[in-house]
């Protein structure tokens, strides 16, 4: 299994025999919370990995953590057939069939899915977000990679993991409720997986602008620090497990 940096922010591309598996794409040059734009949005600095390599058609299936802006982009998902298979949430699910999308499987915690030579399966999310978002897991029979874009559930007991992508910026809102990890988190959630690989996601939250900007407190961590050697930092950065 390949998994490559899909754009600078928080997509992921996941490559395996005739497979090509994107997470909460971002296809444009700005992602924008719909129809307002002074609320949230984020600009790309770099074409994300699907268009710069004309792979969008080759697309087999989608995943989506969450119905917020910044994870379910209408006008990136609109670039795709509408026969896609997309597995989401039960929120995002209403957002999708909405826009036409005829392929939406509402995900289940603790649940498996075959996405071709794929297996997804899906666990709780940490807090806040544990019933709105789900963290997962995606295994070719032979690696896994773990994926949680927000806060790592501590009482998940998952084995075998090659990679993890998680958060190490971290994010409060109004300065009480913690939405991203920090480095520490993010240290603790690797060895609690036992995981060989570390990936960032997440990235630069500071770059979100609008009105929401306000209401959060971000620390993110320095990147050219080695204190998290990590791989996938560039998009199309590929690491094969």
């Amino acid at each position: 299994m390949q998994i490559i940096r899909g754009d600078d922010y928080q997509s992921w591309v996941y490559a395996h025999h005739d497979d090509l598996i994107v997470v909460d794409p971002w296809l444009t040059n700005k992602q924008v919370f719909p129809g307002l734009n002074w609320l949230l949005h984020r600009s790309a600095l770099q074409e994300s990995y699907l268009v710069k390599n004309n792979l969008i058609n080759k697309v087999t299936h989608i995943i989506i953590t969450a119905h917020f802006s910044d994870h379910l982009d209408l006008d990136s998902l609109n670039q795709f057939d509408k026969d896609i298979h997309i597995y989401t949430t039960h929120e995002a699910s209403k957002v999708l069939i909405k826009n036409g999308f005829k392929n939406v499987t509402i995900v289940k915690i603790n649940q498996s899915y075959e996405l071709g030579s794929l297996r997804l399966r899906i666990y709780q999310a940490g807090k806040p977000y544990h019933s709105t978002t789900f963290a997962y897991s995606l295994e070719d029979g032979n690696a896994k990679v773990f994926h949680e874009s927000h806060m790592f559930n501590k009482n998940l007991v998952i084995e075998d993991i090659d990679a993890c992508i998680m958060t190490i910026d971290k994010v409060k809102v109004f300065g009480i409720v913690q939405v991203s990890m920090d480095i520490e988190q993010a240290k603790s959630a690797q060895l609690a997986l036992n995981a060989k690989y570390f990936i960032p996601t997440g990235i630069a939250p500071s770059r979100t602008k609008g009105l929401i900007s306000y209401i959060l407190s971000i620390k993110e961590f320095d990147s050219g620090n080695d204190l998290l050697p990590a791989v996938c930092r560039q998009v199309g950065d590929t690491l094969s497990i």
